[in-house]
């Protein structure tokens, strides 16, 4: 932005400084219903009454507070309110589940404060089950990456073009005459957004709010706003593309058009300049921030093909493959980058950074992309978002609103069709297992007992665990505890039950046919043979089940009563068909049932999350391995703090 703004060190200090400089400049417009605008004067007052509000709420210097809006004059409050006093918003998307959202939540809460010292936002990466992913931002790299923003948004064109009279004050002019559209406040916060929006914001430009993505109504407000940047996912863009060839709108204010997240079409990427008589800028990047970007210096031809460079000096970019290896200019390889801060890991989240980061602090950005001889990046394919967020409406207490719709999930290699050919995937990241403090609240109060109890082993056998080792699957965990649970069972005389489908059939009339659509046919000679951490021994049952339920058509009620146990412990697959369904007939046979979370799976952590949340709602208790190996004789270890 400019070198004013290096005197400032606070997301707060830059936008009040903003705000002293330039108090009657328009800030903020929201069209939606009636038209509503800010100047910075008022909107800093409006700030300013918001922080007191949380102050009197004794919110100050550290607290975390879950922030879930989306881009709202309320999001934009919130956030720099929070920042006014110290406190530390963790912004969590606004289309993720409920569950996501509480688990978010309690993990920030149950942290040590001295864990917050510095931090200024916290930022929700991905929507999985168990630990949550944050990626962390203190006062210096919040504000250098608000910079960065600036220059990616072309915000430092501005100034450049500003008159040598202004230059003087170009770091406060950087903004003007920029009005920034928010194409699609629906869109999940993160990257092309809070961060971008906040560039805009201390830079002096003026955001408008409201719009939706689609082109006809979103070219409305270009053209009555006189709007002069907006970014856009490429998907977004050729539909604006293609539809701006048509329009009766005037869209002659428009100066940059950002496309984000890679794999912007070329051929659509040449129609952006007379479509819209502006200039093309494509950035990549995540939550875990904006990697590379393309520059008016590489010209235009540059810009239309994808190519890009670091976003600053202190970024590394590489190109490798499936060893780590850097592959030649032209060949395309998974993208890894790595900033200059504190982001290059995640926030309390080892699990998560063994699985996304080298052990130099590349970040795997889940990308496929490809050197040019010029030395400049482009993106093929962009990882695929793990969530289609949906536009919903929201209500907030201390920032955090009510429950949203639960989005459709998408499969991480949907995105990589086969073209037939052999070609190189990016890597798959393992959803990571629930510790105990992300586990939904017990409304059982039932206590588990080992004179009383059952083990329930539901489908461990090579197929299904193959399968869900492709699907990206924390198998390894799942076989561990399991090993651990089974052990620890027969050690205290708890009786182990093993349950496994019929062979898979083709469907035959009423109903999907049992796992049928959950195994991969090809999984070798040895499929049907159990994984040899659940191997059954002398004196376990094994018995057969021709529907999802471990109950169903079954002698386990039998077994059960013979055995003179009325509580079944629940660990295997698949969490939301299997486990699920033999929780809720136990429940109705009066049995009281105990899922293990860290000990089942399924085939994404969407499957996984809502098995644990609906047993827990409806018919019984979630628990973790440490807590059944406790109750079975066995002591808790470290793995149960969070």
């Amino acid at each position: 932005m400019s070198t004013d703004a290096s005197r400032h060190t606070t997301l707060d200090g830059l936008f009040r400084a903003r705000a002293e400089h330039h108090p009657e400049r328009v800030a903020l417009v929201d069209v939606a219903g009636d038209r509503r605008t800010w100047t910075y004067r008022a909107w800093n007052d409006r700030v300013a009454r918001r922080a007191a509000e949380l102050t009197r709420l004794r919110l100050g210097e550290g607290d975390r507070v879950v922030v879930r809006l989306p881009g709202s004059p309320g999001l934009f409050e919130e956030v720099l309110a929070l920042a006014r006093i110290g406190a530390v918003p963790v912004v969590v998307p606004p289309g993720v589940p409920e569950p996501v959202t509480r688990a978010v939540s309690r993990f920030t809460e149950g942290a040590d404060p001295a864990d917050g010292d510095g931090l200024a936002l916290l930022q929700c990466a991905g929507d999985e089950v168990g630990v949550p992913r944050l990626v962390p931002l203190d006062h210096a790299g919040l504000v250098r990456t608000v910079r960065e923003r600036a220059t990616v948004l072309g915000l430092d064109d501005e100034a450049d073009a500003a008159d040598e009279s202004d230059k003087s004050d170009a770091g406060f002019n950087a903004g003007e005459g920029v009005v920034h559209l928010v194409a699609r406040p629906e869109l999940t916060v993160g990257v092309p957004g809070l961060l971008d929006w906040l560039a805009v914001l201390c830079a002096g430009g003026r955001l408008v709010l409201g719009a939706g993505g689609d082109p006809d109504s979103a070219f409305r407000v270009v053209a009555g706003e006189g709007v002069t940047h907006t970014v856009l996912p490429a998907p977004l863009a050729v539909r604006w593309t293609s539809a701006a060839a048509l329009t009766a709108y005037d869209l002659g204010s428009l100066r940059t058009l950002v496309v984000s997240g890679g794999g912007f079409e070329e051929r659509v990427a040449r129609r952006v300049a007379p479509a819209f008589g502006c200039a093309l800028r494509q950035v990549f990047g995540g939550a875990e921030g904006i990697v590379c970007g393309s520059r008016p210096q590489d010209g235009t031809e540059a810009a239309v093909t994808g190519g890009m460079r670091a976003v600053s000096a202190g970024h590394q970019l590489r190109v490798v493959d499936q060893q780590g290896r850097d592959v030649p200019p032209g060949a395309e390889g998974q993208l890894l980058g790595r900033g200059p801060g504190p982001e290059r890991r995640y926030w309390r989240s080892p699990e998560h950074d063994a699985r996304h980061f080298t052990a130099d602090g590349f970040h795997r950005t889940g990308a496929l992309a490809r050197t040019t001889d010029a030395g400049l990046v482009v993106v093929v394919r962009g990882p695929q978002p793990s969530t289609a967020v949906r536009s919903t409406a929201v209500r907030v207490v201390r920032g955090v609103p009510a429950a949203a719709d639960r989005a459709p999930r998408s499969h991480p290699s949907e995105s990589y069709p086969s073209e037939g050919k052999a070609e190189l995937t990016p890597p798959m990241f393992p959803y990571v297992m629930p510790t105990p403090a992300m586990l939904p609240a017990d409304q059982t109060g039932w206590a588990l007992d080992a004179a009383r109890a059952a083990l329930v082993v539901l489908n461990l056998q090579n197929r299904f665990v193959r399968t869900l080792e492709k699907e990206a699957a924390p198998v390894t965990e799942l076989l561990a505890h399991t090993r651990r649970l089974i052990e620890t069972a027969r050690a205290a005389g708890v009786p182990v039950i093993h349950s496994v489908p019929a062979g898979v059939r083709r469907a035959g009339g009423r109903g999907p046919v049992p796992y049928a659509r959950l195994v991969d046919p090809a999984t070798g000679t040895d499929a049907e043979g159990f994984a040899a951490q659940a191997e059954p021994r002398t004196g376990d049952t094994v018995l057969t089940s021709r529907k999802y339920s471990a109950f169903a058509r079954t002698r386990l009620d039998g077994r059960l009563r013979e055995l003179e146990r009325d509580q079944v412990v629940i660990l295997g697959v698949h969490a939301r068909a299997g486990v699920l369904m033999t929780a809720a007939d136990a429940w109705a046979q009066d049995l009281e049932a105990f899922v293990v979370a860290d000990a089942v799976a399924d085939v994404s952590a969407g499957h996984h999350e809502f098995a644990l949340e609906w047993v827990a709602d409806t018919c019984g208790t979630v628990i973790a391995t440490d807590r059944v190996a406790a109750a079975f004789g066995v002591g808790h270890t470290a793995a149960e703090a969070v």
